[in-house]
């Protein structure tokens, strides 16, 4: 197994304090400094489509912002090497990500997935030349989202799922002609929460496109994240370490803010990995014992403290090797 260090522990995607910092390329060459001395040597980064704002920041969260800093995905690389890690393992899209920027470049409903297609091609492109294996895909949009779009009209929602399964069986076979594996994550918010995962897997064709489990979002939907990694470490060629200890007490996942809930004594979803309430040591063993050898992609998304929470990660991982030497979990 190789551990991944998530850039997605920063939130690059809203405003509010530090957002002018976020935009900074010194910030994030901070940001990669405490990865590489944390002793993370492949990363995931969360790519946005490249639009027009988005392109000219300075962090590395589009290819036209990594191509407009290091000249091109193979400089960024170069960049990372001389900073002491390897390559970009991984890249998340998110058809969230990508129905945010309908607002920036107008693009109808109707060709959502066109776009979302050429966004995966874009950067599957430059995850070939990063050195990289896998493609990590969020499939829709939030189901609060979708629904002020479509209203009540389930037709119109149930046809944008089978959308969304074609489109990925597409982006699944471009992926294989590349040599790099698509896999599909869930998320508590999009109409893959919680065992909703299970139907639309079987519209995926396992040849080309295959399921990393998020722990903590199938936790909060509900979902038995343990039975999930028992029944898919065999077939996974990713998978995500994410924690938490929310609880969907009112119904965030079907609202616009689903990653910060505005109401309710609950309002946190991610935590540091380890200080959530996910059984690491039993997922740890499960994927040893399946003979897992892919990425574990370890996700302390939008954490509080960033240094901090990068030492974190690594004390989390090693903690986790000790553990299973030690026999716990099995």
């Amino acid at each position: 197994m190789k551990a991944v260090g998530s850039f997605g522990i920063v939130n690059a995607d809203t405003s509010g304090p530090g957002a002018f910092l976020r935009a900074a390329k010194w910030y994030w060459d901070e940001v990669t400094d405490m990865f590489a001395a944390a002793g993370f040597k492949s990363i995931m980064i969360p790519m946005v489509p490249n639009t027009e704002n988005v392109s000219r920041n300075g962090a590395p969260i589009c290819t036209a912002s990594i191509r407009t800093r290091f000249g091109s995905p193979e400089g960024y690389r170069a960049y990372l090497n001389e900073k002491g890690i390897d390559n970009v393992e991984v890249i998340g899209i998110s058809a969230q990500a990508q129905f945010n920027s309908l607002f920036e470049t107008g693009l109808p409903i109707e060709q959502f997935f066109d776009a979302f297609y050429d966004h995966a091609a874009d950067c599957t492109d430059a995850l070939t030349q990063l050195g990289g294996s896998t493609l990590l895909i969020s499939p829709t949009p939030g189901i609060g989202f979708l629904r002020q779009t479509f209203g009540d009209d389930e037709t119109r929602m149930q046809k944008f799922l089978e959308d969304a399964a074609t489109c990925l069986n597409r982006i699944g076979a471009l992926c294989r002609e590349k040599g790099i594996n698509a896999v599909v994550r869930n998320e508590y918010w999009t109409l893959m929460r919680g065992t909703a995962i299970d139907a639309f897997l079987e519209k995926l064709d396992p040849a080309v496109v295959s399921y990393a489990p998020d722990p903590a979002h199938l936790e909060i939907a509900g979902a038995d994240y343990v039975s999930y990694y028992e029944r898919y470490a065999k077939q996974a060629k990713a998978v995500c370490f994410t924690d938490t200890k929310f609880v969907d007490e009112l119904g965030v996942y079907a609202t616009i803010s689903p990653e910060f809930p505005q109401d309710g004594r609950l309002q946190r979803v991610y935590y540091d990995l380890g200080f959530g309430g996910i059984d690491f040591d039993r997922l740890y063993a499960i994927l040893k014992e399946s003979g897992f050898d892919g990425p574990v992609i370890l996700d302390s998304k939008y954490s509080l403290d960033i240094p901090k929470g990068i030492l974190r990660m690594r004390t989390f991982w090693n903690r986790l090797e000790k553990n299973y030497a030690a026999g716990e979990g099995r």
